[in-house]
């Protein structure tokens, strides 16, 4: 975003070089900052909207804050470990932060995840069988048979004690259910606007995952309620 700041475009090609990602998740990046309306797509890149330079600070604090949630998920995976990691927001984003690990095998029904995975020399990558739909990376009905994992990731788009884990899409829920199903342990990670809300499927209780993962900025009423259902919440 300061790069989009100061040139007023940027390159798939050189983002990707620059941070040292691929370029179909510098591409998933620019299609959700686009979606918040902070830049237009563009051939091969962006440019940015001429309301950015005012709110470009907003824009990478909470991007700076979503890395720091995925680091903090990142932490909970130790080397040689076998993780189940369900599509979500933030499953990119905590590859990236695995970038360290050594001997891990990391299962994940997110395609531009399991990429970013594929770049790390000391991850080996599987992805279950599914179906996909045009402008999506998610693969869904798929199911984790006959393996096992040590820890499952959990995202989605909506976390409360009355509703439980949720998103959108029912298939992605019984997919992420499949990913707890085959896991010692489950984990949720949730960025703060999520937290306290409900969405169309429900994926699990919440009391069925080890803890919650967000940022310390999380509403206090709703993370109070869901520390009361004995589930607790790691903000550092």
């Amino acid at each position: 975003m300061e790069r989009l700041a100061k040139d007023g475009s940027v390159a798939v090609t050189a983002l990707s070089r620059g941070l040292g990602v691929s370029e179909a998740s510098v591409r998933r990046d620019l299609s959700f900052l686009e979606a918040q309306k902070w830049l237009s797509r563009t051939h091969g890149g962006a440019v940015a909207r001429s309301s950015l330079p005012a709110s470009v600070s907003v824009v990478a604090e909470r991007q700076a804050e979503r890395f720091r949630i995925a680091e903090l998920a990142a932490a909970q995976v130790p080397d040689g470990a076998r993780i189940g990691l369900a599509a979500g927001p933030l499953s990119v984003l905590i590859v990236r932060s695995l970038a360290d690990r050594e001997s891990l095998t990391v299962v994940t029904n997110e395609l531009d995840a399991a990429y970013e995975a594929s770049l790390r020399p000391g991850v080996r990558v599987m992805v279950p069988g599914g179906v996909t739909t045009v402008g999506s990376s998610v693969l869904t009905g798929s199911v984790l048979r006959d393996v096992y994992l040590d820890l499952a990731i959990i995202g989605g788009d909506g976390v409360s004690p009355e509703a439980g884990l949720t998103t959108e899409d029912v298939q992605i829920a019984g997919t992420a259910r499949s990913f707890m199903d085959a896991a010692g342990r489950a984990i949720a990670v949730f960025d703060t606007p999520q937290v306290g809300t409900a969405a169309f499927a429900r994926i699990c209780a919440v009391t069925d995952v080890a803890s919650l993962i967000t940022a310390e900025d999380v509403d206090s009423d709703a993370r109070a309620r869901i520390e009361s259902a004995g589930v607790p919440v790691v903000t550092e």
